[in-house]
């Protein structure tokens, strides 16, 4: 079946049980509501359903794998199998945890999606290329982790192998666990100018802040010279507040 599978939805299906294994032993309880972001041949959502939820929903775009998805879990009343590309889909249910082998070309216009849910998640537990997932765990400032982490804590759990998948990807991949701050740090109203400020600002990182805000006419900052990766969330966060795009 390997040999059908689409490039333009970048599947790799995850084969090796002690990883999949290892992923669904993050979800902390039973219960729960769960949603699955691409299923794929349902490899992790048998092991998902070990767990015993209370409602797993599967968001799968392939229509090509939705007559097997159907087919494996028809007896599963609280699954709810849905042929949809998750970027358009409206999730108003509250979900405990997302869980997914996250597409790689897809990874940071899909986190931005989930930090931006109305009921945010409790917990995702999201797999990434390794070299993306570095990005995201970054001390240093970036265009992607900074939006999450007004949101979620991230950590690193484990590194899976490539050889883990069929067809094999070009790269290593790594698990990634958030966990819910108890508090935002920006509102969900402000994500929207926050992303465009984030982006106009990472844009320039080669540059000082100095050059980046003097379109601003932005000085309440002590120490302007610096670039913007060197500053903390917290400072970050100042100066979007005071600037506002």
């Amino acid at each position: 079946m390997y040999d059908n599978l689409k490039k333009k939805y970048g599947q790799n299906f995850l084969i090796d049980k002690n990883i999949a294994n290892k992923i669904t032993n993050l979800i902390y309880s039973k219960n729960l509501n769960v949603l699955e972001i691409g299923p794929g041949d349902g490899r992790l959502t048998y092991k998902i359903i070990e767990k015993k939820p209370k409602k797993l929903d599967l968001v799968e775009i392939d229509k090509d794998l939705i007559a097997e998805l159907e087919a494996n879990f028809k007896k599963y009343k609280f699954i709810d199998i849905i042929n949809k590309d998750i970027l358009r889909l409206s999730l108003n249910r509250h979900y405990d945890i997302v869980i997914s082998n996250l597409p790689y070309y897809l990874s940071s216009k899909i986190l931005e999606k989930l930090v931006s849910l109305n009921n945010d998640p409790k917990i995702m537990i999201l797999m990434f290329q390794k070299e993306f997932a570095e990005r995201l765990i970054a001390n240093d400032l970036n265009s992607i982790n900074s939006l999450v982490k007004c949101f979620f804590k991230i950590k690193l759990k484990f590194n899976v192998s490539k050889n883990c998948f069929r067809p094999i990807p070009k790269v290593e991949s790594s698990v990634l666990i958030f966990e819910k701050l108890r508090r935002s740090l920006i509102s969900k109203s402000e994500i929207e100018s926050f992303i465009k400020f984030k982006r106009y600002v990472f844009s320039y990182k080669r540059k000082s802040l100095r050059k980046i805000l003097k379109r601003f006419s932005f000085n309440d900052y002590e120490n302007l010279d610096l670039r913007v990766e060197k500053l903390s969330l917290c400072e970050f966060i100042k100066i979007y507040k005071a600037i506002k795009l």
